[in-house]
């Protein structure tokens, strides 16, 4: 081949090989952009469009408005109220320090502090939430570039301390304590999103009428609480607590035949407007985390046990030791002496002893299912938070001190709210009620996602043991009985009083200086209608639950039942009369009558009578008469023919047909109490 042939050949296969790289390389060239295209449009589309939103828009988040309280006739408890709050836009903001001070001074705060949010970051800032009208209008009229005011809502209480403890308060988006915390969820609705878009010169932001997420209100709660009854509650518990300088106190008030709570106060209380004023103690809702031992108040589930299963009956008496009983290597004293006493006498006197023994005959394993079926030792759920369940130890670890502790109320914790539970089941016929607090609780688009009603959990006594034991403490009002200060003219009032040493951990005993005061019960005791009880912590002065808080008790009750329009069942000036008294024997009788007495009363002889014989021959007079005993009169105070001056004394004692007792009263030597046959008497042998 020619050197000119070759030389074509060459030239000819470099044009077909740029040929076929250029046919590779050009497609190639294409499929990249259309590739980065589809990566762009397709893969990576939605990220690049929210960054692209970012740069341009801002997004801030709207708290909604907090669903209101309401008592049980829909007055506000709780509500939140519009409210401005200053935001900022940093790179709007020229001079940031002089900014800051000069905002400082309005919004009464640390300029340092405003300065710092000013520079840290970029874009929108809150300076200040929630401030006051008059903050904002100074503000306002500052006009300070890039600072502006958004609207929101605060919580506001119209009624200031008001059932303060059971509502708690809220921060600056959440509840944090009481009822606030605890229906959290259900109250504070569904926050919004605001859209802010970039200015023309992407410079500055500016308000877009867009919602992001719109947002929506929190539900309603409607509370059992009425707004009147929970007022003088406060004023009764606040005056009472205060006068004796106590640590604290609580005070509960049901509706006796539902369980509706119509009012829970607690001392001291607070303001939640200015919650960051006070102390966390003074948060405290005591009426259900208050766990204390009850004492006498106790008395109350172990004569009902002992009613209920037939240990004694309401005829029977119990030799109470004339004020030392010795169980095992422990004493048991009564403050006051006594000698034979009823049940209804052992509630009246508030006797430890009488108490004591009844409880060892009802035994540690029928007293333990009885405290449990009256409701102690559960958590109850009222939907408030920090409520206690108490402290009830197994039967099975019981000694016979325990037993005999337990049944006068010491040895065991309770909550105000389960001890007025308890007591309210005799008012209700001996059925254990499920108590609550919220009535229910409705949406914002007005639909009632929760409701709640009348609740019976089961029958603790049957009516009969539930309607003595109304009868008892009825006598425990009367004069005579240790909660006579809680007696409320023109109705009849049914209650025991309770006055408990409290447990020093330090010490490993109880303490001589520090006692929890009460009184609970309900009226009126024939068809209740309010049962309630009152817990004063550690008084300064006097002690004693009949002095301190059967007073409070009788002043909120008393108003409660006027203003609930509940009718005088009785003669104003007859608070006991004939027909209640002579139910069962009294170990104080109550003798006014009607009838005024004539001239100079001369005591008659009431030897050999029976007790019912001896108050018909005093009805007449005007006077207290003690009763101590039962049977027959043996002795008598003044004597007879003599003139009644302050009170009459009457001693009882058994029919016994022991020849050599009957002897022994013959020859006119004394007849120790001691020496009667517990059986002959009614007692039974421990």
């Amino acid at each position: 081949m020619s050197q000119k042939a070759e030389k074509g050949c060459r030239q000819t296969r470099t044009v077909k090989g740029r040929i076929r790289f250029l046919s590779i390389v050009l497609p190639a060239l294409l499929i990249i952009p259309a590739a980065k295209a589809f990566h762009l449009q397709v893969l990576t589309r939605d990220m690049l469009r929210d960054r692209a939103a970012r740069q341009s828009q801002m997004v801030v988040k709207i708290q909604p408005r907090r669903g209101a309280i309401l008592d049980r006739n829909a007055n506000p408890l709780a509500i939140s109220v519009p409210v401005s709050s200053v935001y900022a836009f940093r790179e709007q903001v020229e001079d940031k320090r002089q900014a800051a001070k000069v905002l400082a001074g309005a919004l009464n705060t640390d300029w340092k502090v405003l300065a710092r949010r000013l520079k840290s970051g970029k874009g929108f800032v809150w300076l200040k939430r929630k401030i006051s009208p008059e903050e904002a209008k100074i503000v306002a009229e500052l006009d300070i570039k890039g600072v502006g005011i958004q609207e929101e809502s605060r919580r506001y209480y119209p009624n200031k301390g008001l059932a303060a403890p059971v509502l708690g308060f809220v921060g600056i988006d959440r509840g944090l304590e009481g009822l606030e915390y605890s229906l959290d969820e259900q109250l504070k609705g569904g926050a919004g999103e605001r859209m802010l878009a970039k200015d023309g010169l992407g410079s500055s932001y500016v308000p877009d009428s867009r919602w992001a997420i719109e947002p929506f209100r929190g539900s309603t709660v409607k509370l059992t609480i009425d707004r009147t009854i929970q007022h003088f509650a406060e004023q009764a518990l606040e005056a009472g607590a205060g006068a004796v300088d106590a640590a604290g106190g609580a005070l509960v008030v049901m509706e006796s035949a539902t369980g509706r709570i119509l009012a829970m106060a607690s001392y001291p209380g607070f303001n939640p407007n200015n919650f960051q004023d006070y102390g966390s103690s003074e948060y405290r809702n005591r009426t259900v985390n208050f766990e204390y031992e009850p004492g006498s108040t106790f008395k109350i589930v172990t004569i009902a046990a002992a009613l209920q299963d037939k240990v004694y009956d309401d005829k029977d008496i119990i030799y109470c030791g004339n004020g030392k009983f010795q169980v095992a290597d422990a004493v048991i004293n009564d403050q006051i002496p006594h000698g034979w006493l009823t049940l209804r006498g052992i509630l009246r006197k508030s006797s430890n002893i009488g108490a004591s023994r009844v409880g060892l005959q009802v035994g540690s394993e029928r007293l333990e299912k009885y405290i449990t079926d009256f409701g102690f030792g559960e958590r109850m759920d009222i939907l408030l938070p920090g409520v206690r369940s108490g402290t009830v130890r197994a039967a099975s670890g019981w000694t016979q001190v325990d037993t005999a502790n337990i049944a006068f109320g010491q040895g065991l914790g309770v909550t105000p709210l389960q001890m007025v539970n308890a007591v309210n089941t005799l008012a209700t016929g001996g059925i254990l009620l499920k108590p609550y607090l919220v009535e229910e609780i409705t949406s914002s688009s007005g639909t009632v996602i929760m409701q709640n009603h009348p609740q019976l959990l089961h029958r603790v006594i049957d009516e009969d043991t539930a309607r003595k034991m109304a009868g008892m403490l009825v006598s425990v009002t009367g004069q005579g009985g240790s909660g006579f200060r809680a007696a409320i003219p023109g109705y009849r009032v049914a209650g025991k009083t309770g006055t408990a040493q409290k447990f020093s951990k330090e010490e490993g005993s109880y303490s001589n200086t520090h006692f929890v005061a009460s009184f609970a019960g309900f009226a009126p005791a024939q068809d209740p209608v309010l049962t309630a009880i009152v817990v004063i912590d550690e008084p300064a002065r006097e002690i004693y639950g009949g002095v301190i808080a059967a007073p409070v008790w009788a002043e909120a009750i008393s108003k409660s039942l006027k203003y609930l329009g509940v009718e005088p069942e009785i003669n104003q000036d007859n608070n006991h009369p004939d027909q209640e008294r002579n139910k069962a024997e009294p170990v104080i009788a109550d003798s006014r009558q009607n009838a005024e007495p004539v001239g100079e009363q001369v005591m008659p002889d009431l030897t050999g009578l029976t007790l019912r014989e001896a108050l018909i021959k005093l009805a007449g007079f005007e006077h207290s008469i003690e009763v101590n005993g039962s049977g027959v009169v043996v002795s008598q105070n003044p004597s007879a023919g003599k003139p009644v001056q302050k009170f009459i004394s009457v001693t009882l004692q058994p029919r016994i047909k022991d020849r050599r007792v009957a002897s022994s009263q013959r020859n006119g030597t004394p007849l120790k109490k001691e020496s009667l046959d517990f059986h002959a008497a009614g007692e039974r042998p421990l």
